[in-house]
């Protein structure tokens, strides 16, 4: 069974100073354009008496791609954030079950790269959430 580290999900070429500061450089190449592109707009709305809707337009557009930047930088930290939480609860059931006795769920018997350990952790992770949903509803 390959682990996040051997399939090379949690390693980069880049450090994350470097990331940053590539990202950095395309969102100021970004702006760049953006800011050309507007300016051009700006001196042809001049020169030609009109334009300014074209003016008004780009400006509406690049603020748009901006806040879809920002959109997209969210929803992959959301994504680390929810991957980082089922990684957890998949370690936490792998625990449990190396740790249950043979007699119980034979899980000294199933090897970890077999589909019956598997079919073994969705169930402990399933009574696990049987477990904390009673224990809730017990609360109240």
């Amino acid at each position: 069974m390959s682990t996040r580290a051997d399939a090379g999900l949690s390693r980069t070429r880049w450090s994350d100073r470097i990331g940053w500061v590539i990202n950095l450089i395309c969102l100021v190449a970004l702006v760049a354009v953006i800011a050309t592109v507007i300016y051009g707009f700006w001196l042809r709305a001049i020169w030609a008496k009109g334009y300014f809707l074209a003016v008004g337009v780009a400006v509406i557009g690049a603020i748009v791609i901006l806040i879809g930047l920002a959109q997209q930088a969210i929803a992959a930290r959301d994504v680390a954030t929810w991957r980082a939480m089922a990684e957890w609860q998949i370690q936490a059931a792998r625990a449990r079950v190396s740790r249950a006795q043979p007699g119980e769920d034979q899980a000294a018997d199933i090897e970890p790269e077999s589909a019956a350990y598997y079919e073994m952790l969705v169930g402990t992770l399933v009574r696990y959430a049987e477990y904390e949903q009673e224990s809730v509803v017990r609360e109240r």
